[in-house]
């Protein structure tokens, strides 16, 4: 396939000013690194500094800290972007409206990008970030020179979560969530699986279908549809592709080659792999060069991430916050530890995903030999319903025997007291608790020294 090298992608012959609010979000972070290689200058805000936030200061976006506020909009502003979280009231956007400054939601932003581009969305309710971050591994090391923004941070692109290409190829992960891929345009798509989530929003799985039906059938009639045949809604889809089908499960040659070329552990990791691979076949890439990139893929960041070491047990991170994430990741780590004690310290990430499939979380810690449960974690500024007292952190807690604690202070002093040299703990969740791996190994360290 030809590789043609593009033109830098440019709105205008002069600078222009863009305003991204939360831009500490993983995705408006990587649209906002977009523009500034394209010579925007670009600002934002967000409420809560974060390793993301550093990151965009350190190569020289500006970013605001704390309440927003509308004397941080530009007035010379040609584009405000938010993310989903950012409500038509929030002052920022209010003073965006006031100066008659457009605005757009990250997917619609990111879907004026995947209609400049050949671009290639990485969707599915679970393995998106990791999916997409093999797949531009493959294509660099092909030599297609892709733009990639992925909802990730990889060592790879310097602990970022975006890639400046030189090609016409742009990469994305497509998010479901709002319907925000049916915002783009793409020339090919990866399906990795169907599942119940994002209830909240879709109610039922018959309209998460209808989305994921409505995605699949945007992509170019030239392009292609890669389904994972082992997910049953996925497998479902393949009629309604317009370009070209094409299919990956587990129980192959191909599977086999694979797992004993691959880093990372889980069935899981192997299904985004054989996704990957399969797209990167029909683009005539050759079986060595796809074989060489994955087996260099070392994970991404949150994915079952090795942090370091608390009194002799080894501490992972994972931001694994659906049921079938949860037993996706603790059966990768009875994979890789067969024999060691494994530690589960999960944080439920919104009250109402966890009323919805709370049987699903009840059945999701079998292979975990130790669980502790933290109360559950409330994004700033969504609106949720109020905590379930039948559906509660607490009550899981108790349904699994698991012990609960609504501090991570609690923690610290339930390991110092149970944890043995050599035991796996897996920290886990989408919210605040990603602050816990730092404070045990400082705790461990402490305990050490005295």
């Amino acid at each position: 396939m030809p590789r043609r090298i593009a033109k830098k992608v440019s709105h205008v012959k002069s600078r222009k000013l863009i305003y991204c609010i939360g831009i500490g979000g993983i995705g408006v972070s990587a649209l906002a690194r977009w523009y500034k290689s394209q010579d925007w200058v670009v600002s934002g805000s967000d409420i809560k500094s974060s390793i993301v936030t550093q990151g965009l200061i350190k190569e020289g976006i500006r970013v605001f800290i704390g309440p927003h506020k509308a004397s941080y909009v530009p007035k010379q502003s040609s584009l405000v972007v938010y993310s989903a979280d950012i409500i038509a009231s929030n002052p920022e956007r209010r003073e965006a409206r006031r100066l008659g400054i457009p605005q757009n939601s990250y997917a619609e932003a990111l879907g004026v990008l995947t209609r400049q581009y050949k671009t290639i969305a990485v969707a599915g309710a679970h393995g998106k970030s990791t999916t997409t971050a093999m797949v531009a591994l493959i294509l660099i090391r092909a030599g297609f020179y892709p733009t990639v923004i992925v909802g990730t941070r990889l060592r790879e692109f310097g602990d970022t979560n975006f890639r400046a290409g030189k090609s016409e190829w742009l990469i994305i992960e497509a998010d479901e969530h709002h319907k925000s891929f049916l915002n783009y345009k793409p020339f090919a798509a990866i399906l990795t699986n169907l599942d119940r989530e994002h209830l909240d929003f879709y109610k039922s799985l018959d309209k998460i279908k209808q989305a994921f039906k409505k995605f699949i059938s945007s992509v170019h009639r030239d392009g292609y549809v890669v389904l994972n045949m082992d997910n049953t809604a996925a497998r479902a889809l393949k009629k309604h592709v317009r370009g070209q089908a094409l299919f990956y499960a587990l129980n192959n040659t191909r599977a086999k080659i694979i797992k004993k070329n691959l880093k990372v552990p889980g069935a899981h990791n192997l299904s985004n792999a054989l996704a990957a691979d399969k797209l990167a076949e029909a683009l005539g890439i050759p079986s060595v060069v796809r074989l060489s990139a994955l087996s260099k893929f070392r994970g991404t960041w949150r994915r079952f991430e090795y942090r370091g070491l608390y009194r002799g047990a080894r501490i992972y991170d994972d931001y694994a916050h659906h049921p079938t994430e949860i037993r996706a990741t603790l059966a990768g780590a009875r994979e890789v530890f067969p024999k060691r004690r494994i530690w589960c310290i999960f944080q439920p990430h919104h009250t109402e995903r966890l009323r919805l499939l709370f049987q699903e979380f009840i059945k999701a810690f079998l292979a975990a030999d130790q669980v502790v449960i933290l109360e559950t974690y409330s994004v700033t500024g969504r609106s949720r319903k109020k905590n379930d007292k039948n559906h509660n952190a607490k009550t899981l807690a108790s349904r699994i025997g698991a012990r609960y604690t609504a501090e991570q202070d609690d923690v610290l002093r339930m390991l110092e007291s149970d944890t043995r040299r050599g035991d796996i703990i897996i920290v886990m969740g989408a919210g605040d608790i990603r602050t816990l791996p730092e404070k045990l190994i400082g705790h461990g360290k402490v305990k050490n020294r005295s």
